[in-house]
């Protein structure tokens, strides 16, 4: 057998090795994967604020900044991290260490910026990060992954593990395109069968709703993936000075038009049911993890 081919084979019997010792009795996390086609629609802003709302609720929740190499999820917080992804993935802190505390209670594991070994995880990384997060299963009710913009290989590791996906576009021509790519793909390798559909800014839900129609029926017409509209968000020049203060919006703003979209969106997403039910902590990562080492899926 290869070298790498024993890799593989180590990796997936480690993997399952850690589902049989998931706590098959507790209640699974609820995983969402919030990503875009294009950058610049808000995103890590929207994953943010949603990350404050649901700790505001009572939820546990952990923001994991999947945009590996151009970190902000910790600067639109207003947060300053020590530690981040980077130093979990070489051993140097355990995962208990390397989560920062931010407002309300969440807790952000960062990525770190500007250091071009973290854009591609190998499978390797991928282990050691699930590994770590291992002992963390237990701690948390909601994980929110802020995705990269785009359909890089990180893209398609941490929306394809999550349970759902939630997709943020603009009305721009360029981000519908870049929508509809970033669905094919997505779908077709990582096995997303459906988006909830995020519009940010729109004036009123009617126009919203125009965007997702007009990404939809492309969709619906080449593609098996399901779209689903979750809500939009309107123009709302409190954004941008919340964004400038490092402070979430529903924070700082809280009665402004954006935060009270927000808001709504967030009550919507948490009072629906989860699309996939999986039992066992991070076993939903472990799952994808074995799917692409080439191991059996875990039962």
């Amino acid at each position: 057998m290869t070298e790498t081919g024993e890799t593989s084979v180590d990796q997936a019997n480690t993997l399952r090795e850690l589902v049989e010792r998931s706590p098959q009795g507790a209640n699974p996390l609820r995983v969402i994967a919030v990503t875009s086609g294009k950058g610049g629609v808000g995103k890590t802003h929207i994953v943010a604020n949603l990350a404050v709302l649901a700790a505001r609720m009572g939820r546990r929740v952990l923001l994991l900044d999947g945009d590996l190499g151009l970190a902000n999820s910790d600067i639109v917080l207003g947060m300053t991290t020590q530690y981040h992804l980077g130093h979990l993935l070489d051993g140097t802190i355990d995962a208990e260490h390397v989560l920062a505390e931010g407002p309300h209670g969440i807790r952000v594991l960062g990525a770190s910026s500007g250091v071009q070994e973290l854009t591609v995880l190998d499978d390797a990384q991928k282990l050691r990060l699930l590994s770590a997060l291992d002992p963390l299963d237990s701690k948390f009710d909601l994980v929110l992954i802020d995705c990269g913009a785009g359909i890089g290989d990180n893209v398609l590791f941490f929306a394809g593990a999550a349970q759902e996906a939630i997709l943020v576009v603009s009305p721009e021509p360029t981000s519908l395109t870049d929508a509809y790519a970033t669905v094919k793909v997505l779908s077709q390798r990582a096995g997303v069968d459906h988006f909830q559909v995020l519009v940010n800014p729109m004036p009123t839900e009617a126009h919203g709703r125009e965007i997702f129609s007009k990404l939809s029926r492309v969709t619906d017409r080449f593609l098996q993936a399901r779209l689903s509209f979750l809500g939009h968000i309107p123009r709302d020049e409190n954004l941008q000075r919340a964004l400038m203060a490092q402070r979430p919006v529903v924070d700082l703003y809280p009665r402004s038009p954006a935060s009270r979209a927000l808001e709504a969106i967030c009550d919507r997403l948490l009072a629906s049911r989860p699309q996939a039910q999986l039992q066992g902590g991070l076993k939903f990562l472990w799952q994808r993890l074995l799917r692409e080492s080439g191991g059996p899926a875990a039962g």
